[in-house]
């Protein structure tokens, strides 16, 4: 098998066989699953931290300290915290189905752009508002009760935001920085893109994250006081969620590309090689 269908191939080019496809989409499901495995105990102890720091259970910093410690201490037994795997749970579900719907689209010769903005984001954000509901409820200092919907739709549009530069941006703004007058080369471009795009967005963000969790800290709380909410957090929690979204987005998403492109290629040889084992022995 040649190269991934997702590299540039002319629409020309005839449909995958079903043994190919299959390499493609195993691939894509695999490279999501291992690069979530990889960024998600980083993020989660971010997460924790921002909203344990949020409800004033812990010092932000204090909180991220004693996360990082513990996963150094023993990180088998970090990875298999409720926490990490609610956020493993956001990642697997958001890269695989990317990954799914980019192969699929590119193989019938669709532009794949929309159909992963608007799946991609179905995946990530109704995952990522359970998360954080699961995470308000666990961190916060107030008891348990249902998180309000405004709360929810505050964390559906976060999250679209960040969905949209990691996976719909990057495509559409490298090659114009590749081009004049810049004239950046295309894998650094693109690079830089990856990374850059998903952190900016944060400093949007980050106060809209702030209201969602101060409307179940605080319900009561009127327009001043949640003002004041992001004035004190706004700084700490943006830079935050940069450092979350670094491992996340920026650095996991080059990561997810690079390990699709060497498991298609992988087991596309493996294929091969098991086929002329086959011819070979009969």
């Amino acid at each position: 098998m040649s190269a991934p269908i997702y590299a540039e191939r002319p629409v020309t080019m005839a449909k995958l066989d079903r043994p190919s496809m299959a390499i493609c989409l195993s691939s894509d499901v695999i490279a999501g699953l291992a690069t979530s495995l990889l960024v998600s105990p980083f993020v989660a102890i971010i997460d924790k931290s921002i909203i344990a720091s949020a409800s004033g259970r812990s010092n932000m910093y204090q909180s991220l300290g004693e996360g990082f410690m513990t996963l150094a201490r023993n990180p088998v037994q970090y990875i298999g915290k409720r926490s990490v795997l609610a956020v493993y749970a956001i990642f697997a579900g958001t890269y695989v189905t990317n990954n799914v719907v980019e192969t699929i689209c590119i193989n019938e010769h669709m532009n794949p752009l929309l159909p992963k903005f608007f799946l991609g984001s179905a995946a990530n954000v109704t995952i990522c508002a359970w998360k954080d509901a699961m995470y308000t409820k666990w961190y916060a200092t107030v008891a348990p009760r249902p998180i309000p919907r405004m709360s929810y739709a505050l964390f559906a549009l976060r999250d679209t935001m960040t969905v949209s530069t990691a996976f719909i941006a990057p495509p559409l703004v490298s090659p114009l920085i590749q081009a004049e007058p810049l004239r950046v080369p295309k894998r650094t471009a693109d690079a830089l893109c990856q990374v850059a795009l998903p952190c900016l967005v944060q400093f949007v963000s980050a106060p809209i994250h702030l209201v969602s969790l101060d409307l179940y800290n605080h319900p009561n709380s009127s327009a001043a006081q949640r003002m004041q909410v992001i004035r004190t957090n706004y700084w700490g929690c943006s830079m935050l969620r940069v450092f979350r979204t670094i491992p996340g987005f920026g650095v996991g998403g080059v990561a997810n590309r690079q390990a699709r492109i060497s498991l298609t290629e992988f087991l596309g040889k493996s294929a091969a090689a098991f086929k002329q084992m086959q011819k070979g022995s009969l």
